[in-house]
Parts: C-alpha cells; sequence; structure tokens
C-alpha cells in the first residue's frame, strides 16, 4: 500500500485516531512538491490533463497507443493512476463570454453571445455532467536523497508523456493540499446505484 489511504492497519490499532492518521498523512513540507506519510514514504503528485480521442481517427488512436506503450513499457518503479470526477465549472467560460459581451459593438453578436452563456448555463444546471481529472502517482522511501530521485523520475515521466503528445505538471504544495481536501470534502458524490464505468474512458483495440 502507498497511496494516501491506509484505513485497516489504522483501525486496527486504535479506533481513536486523528485525521492525519486517518490519511496516513505526515506532513506537507511548505515549498516542496510532495507529500511524506506516517509510513515512511515520500508522494509525488502529476496531473496529466487529458485529450479528447473522439477528434482522432483509428489509425492515430493506434499509433498514440502504441507510441504509449513504448514510452511506459520500461518503467520499473510502481505508480497508480487516480481518476477524479468533478463537477463541471462554467465559471470562466462564462467570465469569458461576458467579456466578450462587454467588448461587443455589434448588436447581434451580443445576441449570440448571449444565447451562448443562456445555453451553456441550461445545459449543465441541474444534470450530473462531470469531467475528469487525471493524477499520476509516484512514491518511494523517504531517504536522505529521495528528494532528488523521486524529481528525477517526475521528470522522466512528464518528458515521457511530453512525448506521446500529452501536457502534464508535477504538483506544488498548494494544488497538494487542494487535491487532498477534495477526499475528505468531496465536489461530487452520488448514490451508490451509480455506475462510474460510464464515467471512465476506455480504450480497446480493434479485434
Amino acid at each position: 500500500m502507498i497511496l494516501i489511504i491506509n484505513i485497516l492497519n489504522i483501525f486496527k490499532k486504535n479506533n481513536n485516531i486523528t485525521l492525519n492518521e486517518f490519511l496516513n498523512i505526515k506532513d506537507i513540507p511548505i515549498g516542496k512538491n510532495y507529500l511524506s506519510t506516517l509510513d515512511g514514504q515520500i508522494i509525488l503528485f502529476i496531473k496529466v490533463n487529458p485529450i479528447n480521442i473522439d477528434l482522432l481517427s483509428e489509425e492515430e488512436l493506434e499509433s498514440k497507443m502504441d507510441l504509449m506503450s513504448m514510452e511506459f513499457s520500461n518503467e520499473q518503479y510502481p505508480y497508480k493512476f487516480l481518476v477524479i470526477p468533478r463537477t463541471v465549472d462554467i465559471a470562466e467560460h462564462i467570465h469569458e463570454q461576458e467579456k466578450l459581451k462587454s467588448e461587443s459593438e455589434n448588436s447581434i453578436n451580443t445576441k449570440i453571445i448571449e444565447e451562448r452563456i443562456k445555453f451553456t448555463t441550461n445545459l449543465v444546471a441541474n444534470k450530473d455532467i462531470i469531467e475528469n481529472e487525471f493524477y499520476l502517482l509516484i512514491w518511494m522511501k523517504d531517504t536522505e536523497n529521495s528528494e532528488i530521485e523521486i524529481n528525477k523520475r517526475a521528470n522522466a515521466w512528464t518528458s515521457r508523456l511530453r512525448n506521446c503528445e500529452f501536457s502534464s505538471e508535477i504538483l506544488k504544495e498548494k494544488d497538494i493540499i487542494l487535491l487532498i481536501k477534495s477526499f475528505t470534502i468531496p465536489e461530487f458524490a452520488r448514490s451508490e446505484s451509480t455506475d462510474y464505468r460510464d464515467n471512465i474512458v476506455q480504450i480497446k483495440r480493434k479485434d
């Protein structure tokens, strides 16, 4: 186990635990880009920005899959992917449209922008429309040189992702804190009967 939560072992030891113990978090050092755990590991998080595979042809998709297989097949250390569903945030888009509207001097353009804002707002209102965020987690034992080594691994990962035409970023202290908070205060929740497979894209090769 090395992800953030080690619930079973903790509850076997003591029912009266702190939140940090529950999450297996020891510290998120100020100014650093990793998290240290109570079981002696450090974890580094890489956010991977998704692409729309529906815009790719079958040949392009096959080529990308082959390239990813080649790039990642030689990875010798363990890693995990997190797929976190979030409610769609249209605030930035609406702000952009409102700015265009304020700068428009043409009544027809203004009307088009107003209709665009109305359509977008109605599209997400009272609907469970989500978008997925993707995170790559790498970790190692916390030693004197672990910070240097894990950052070398992280840079290698971002380089391989870039070779596969994926943009990515290594999370810093503030972003790690926000990510951890999303586990304790989820922005997105559904009933137990929900089939989450509907929200996770699965890529398969042709038979």
